[in-house]
C-alpha cells in the first residue's frame, strides 16, 4: 500500500493522482477521500475487483455499491438517457454530498458525485465506472480522516491522504424511484424537495 499526500495548495493533483488511477483500472482498491467520508473503490466493470472490497470491509455480498462519478459526462453514460425531472434534481443537488437511487435497466442503483476536487480528478482520471463505498469495516464509524480507514489499508493499493473531510459525516441518500422521493439516510446533505411529485 502507498500514501499518496494531497494539501490544500497542491498544484500537481492530476500527476500525484494518475497512479492510484491506473491501480483502479487494473483492478485494484484505492482509498481516497470526498466531502463526506473517505471511500473505496473498484472498477465496476470487474467482479474481482468489487469482491475485493467485500472482502476489505467484511461487508455481506448482498449489499450493493454506489457508482461514484466525477462528471455528469460519466453519470449519463451509466444511466443512459433519464426523465428530465429526475434530470433537473440530479442537476440542483449534484456534485454534493448526496447519493440518489435510480432506475437504471429495472435495477435500483446508487449514483454518488463528491463535491471535491480530489475525489471528482481520482473519478475522472480512472477513465472507467467506479464503484465505492466507505473505507471502513462494516458496522464500524465511517472514516473522516486517514487513520479512521486504518483497518481496510492493507486491501489497497493506495490510499489518497487529503486530510479531514470537510462535512464530518455520511452522504444524504435519497431514493429516486419513489414518488415521492424517499429519505433513507439523513446525511451531511440538506433535502428540500420531500413533498415534490416527480411523476
Amino acid at each position: 500500500m502507498k500514501t499518496i499526500h494531497i494539501n490544500s495548495d497542491c498544484t500537481d493533483l492530476i500527476d500525484k493522482i494518475k497512479p492510484a488511477a491506473k491501480a483502479v483500472q487494473n483492478g485494484d482498491i484505492v482509498i481516497f477521500p470526498t466531502e463526506t467520508v473517505y471511500g473505496i473503490a473498484a472498477r465496476a466493470d470487474m467482479p474481482e475487483a468489487i469482491q475485493k472490497i467485500y472482502t476489505a470491509k467484511k461487508r455481506v455480498e448482498d449489499k450493493p455499491f454506489a457508482y461514484h462519478i466525477g462528471s455528469f459526462e460519466m453519470m449519463f453514460s451509466i444511466t443512459g438517457k433519464l426523465p428530465e425531472n429526475i434530470t433537473g434534481i440530479l442537476k440542483k443537488y449534484l456534485p454534493g454530498p448526496y447519493t440518489f437511487l435510480l432506475n437504471i435497466n429495472g435495477v435500483k442503483t446508487g449514483i454518488r458525485f463528491p463535491e471535491c476536487d480530489v475525489a471528482q480528478t481520482f473519478l475522472n482520471e480512472c477513465g472507467c465506472p467506479v464503484m465505492a463505498t466507505s473505507a471502513n469495516i462494516s458496522g464500524e464509524p465511517s472514516p473522516t480522516n486517514i487513520d479512521m480507514t486504518a483497518a481496510v489499508q492493507k486491501s489497497a493499493a493506495y490510499v489518497i491522504d487529503a486530510e479531514e473531510t470537510p462535512e464530518k459525516g455520511a452522504s444524504t441518500v435519497i431514493d429516486l424511484t419513489t414518488n415521492p422521493p424517499t429519505v433513507i439516510r439523513q446525511g451531511s446533505g440538506k433535502w428540500g424537495m420531500k413533498k415534490l411529485n416527480i411523476q
